[in-house]
């Protein structure tokens, strides 16, 4: 004699409506590959675990691939450069050993910061770009804003004194990219503001990754406040690591002036 399962008569295999079920339950993806996922099972004579196993695969994998398409949006990159797409120079200051800690599933929680300077063209933004996607890759969510942004949109409550609520988006994200930190002159509280957000994110471990033209002994003068700039970068240096990236520009093909050590390229990809 057969073993059946209790459950109620409405349920039964025999009574209930399967597709609504699957609605039910948020399983967009299972309900619309049943059918045919069924055939496949019959013609290849697949057990019901097998079966099952199909179905299953199909909607984690296309729950994934929602989730990245969500967060992708929402992280407001400027374009598209996965570290796939990226090629690291064998020799020099910017290997793939160099960048591979920030590309961990653990980076997230890590609290290592990251600077990445050089001329322009050299690829700053496209790596520090790549690392945010794979940390999306890995589950975490991430926000891109450029400096110049950060501080305008933060000046006004800085001086109402509601700078602290008003930094809390950036504190919350898993990963913040703040972008081009010295390409345009940045108001007088800039390096409040920036400190705001640095300390907070630092406390916490939660990583940040700046681009910056400026070499750091002159963030004092482009924040206008040496201290303040010296206690953001002894935070973010703590357990971070600062990369200049000399080479040639993916732009105009120009080198540095002193010879070459590393270089990002990534053609197409990079360009917004």
């Amino acid at each position: 004699m057969k073993r059946r399962l209790p459950l109620p008569e409405n349920l039964e295999p025999a009574h209930c409506d399967l597709p609504a079920l699957l609605k039910r339950l948020s399983l967009p993806t299972v309900r619309r590959l049943l059918d045919d996922t069924e055939r496949i099972a019959v013609d290849q004579q697949l057990g019901h675990r097998e079966f099952l196993a199909h179905l299953m695969v199909a909607e984690v994998l296309n729950r994934d691939q929602t989730r990245m398409q969500r967060m992708t949006r929402q992280a407001r990159f400027p374009f598209m450069a996965p570290v796939e797409t990226l090629t690291f120079a064998p020799k020099g200051n910017l290997r793939r050993d160099l960048i591979a800690p920030f590309l961990a599933f653990d980076y997230c929680t890590s609290g290592k910061h990251l600077i990445l300077s050089g001329k322009t063209g050299r690829g700053k933004t496209a790596l520090a770009i790549a690392i945010a996607i794979k940390a999306i890759q890995h589950g975490a969510d991430a926000r891109f804003i450029t400096a110049a942004e950060l501080i305008d949109q933060l000046t006004g409550p800085a001086q109402r004194g509601e700078l602290q609520a008003a930094v809390e988006p950036f504190v919350a994200t898993k990963v913040l990219i703040i972008d081009e930190i010295g390409y345009l002159p940045h108001a007088a509280d800039a390096a409040n503001v920036l400190y705001t957000i640095v300390e907070a994110r630092h406390r916490q471990r939660r990583p940040i990754i700046l681009t910056t033209n400026k070499p750091l002994k002159q963030w004092g003068a482009v924040l206008h406040d040496p201290d303040l700039a010296e206690a953001i970068l002894d935070r973010l240096l703590q357990d971070g690591r600062h990369i200049d990236i000399v080479g040639r520009s993916w732009r105009t093909g120009r080198t540095d002036d002193h010879t070459m050590l590393a270089e990002v390229a990534a053609g197409a990809a990079l360009e917004p």
